[in-house]
């Protein structure tokens, strides 16, 4: 995405690029869900974004973090819960969605802005 300057487009470039990294995690979490020893992973971004804008300092907002999943590992030490993994499939992809949405509606008041409607 392009940069537009405006710290609202900012915010929602980073949480796109933070989700679909996230997704990426999600996806190696169900690839290795029968990996013996292989611990799930969580990426969080949201600590990181709300203190940035609370801050009014979107530039200097960090990388997402990642960190084990909490959960009792299975008998081969696998810590993957498949139902975990597809709810936390689905609330990416709602967050996506809603991120997308966000976006167009923004770029929507700028059209009409510089169309002086």
């Amino acid at each position: 995405m392009v940069p537009v300057g405006d710290s609202t487009m900012q915010v929602i470039e980073y949480a796109l690029k933070a989700l679909e990294q996230r997704a990426q995690v999600t996806a190696n979490n169900v690839a290795n869900a029968e990996v013996p020893g292989f611990r799930a992973e969580r990426l969080d971004f949201e600590g990181e974004l709300s203190r940035a804008i609370d801050g009014d300092d979107i530039e200097r907002v960090g990388s997402p973090s990642l960190s084990k999943a909490p959960g009792a590992p299975d008998p081969t030490g696998n810590t993957v819960n498949l139902e975990n993994e597809v709810v936390e499939m689905m609330r990416n992809n709602l967050l996506q969605q809603a991120m997308v949405e966000a976006f167009n509606f923004k770029a929507g008041l700028m059209r009409s802005a510089i169309r002086g409607q």
